[in-house]
């Protein structure tokens, strides 16, 4: 993951082209987190089923229509968070929990940001 990262800091990727989920105030929580290859793939499957059921969510709440649309929309992307956080959880070691708590709260801003300003 490291060389990755060394990677793309060599290249001409600037912050603003990372997608919002990699941003660099993320990434150094994804570092603290120091996890080993399987939790890194763990993580890597429960952050696409995260991000792609949030699309989910507000798609099929908006074909749904009727009322209370935003309302239902927050709760389906507060459970898409939550099983995401669950999911880490139970594989996560005590001293890794407190930077994916950063991580998951960093990334709910930056998508929430994301998603105004679209």
């Amino acid at each position: 993951m490291l060389l990755s990262v060394s990677t793309w800091a060599e290249s001409s990727i600037t912050a603003e082209d990372l997608p919002p989920w990699l941003k660099p105030e993320l990434l150094v929580h994804i570092a603290d987190m120091n996890m080993n290859k399987d939790q890194n793939i763990a993580f890597r499957m429960g952050l696409k089923e995260c991000l792609s059921g949030l699309q989910t969510v507000v798609k099929r709440e908006i074909r749904k229509g009727g009322i209370n649309i935003p309302k239902r929309i927050r709760r389906g992307v507060n459970r898409e968070y939550n099983q995401f956080d669950e999911s880490m959880k139970e594989i996560l070691a005590k001293s890794q929990i407190k930077p994916w708590s950063l991580y998951l709260e960093g990334l709910k801003k930056v998508m929430a940001e994301r998603s105004v300003n679209r």
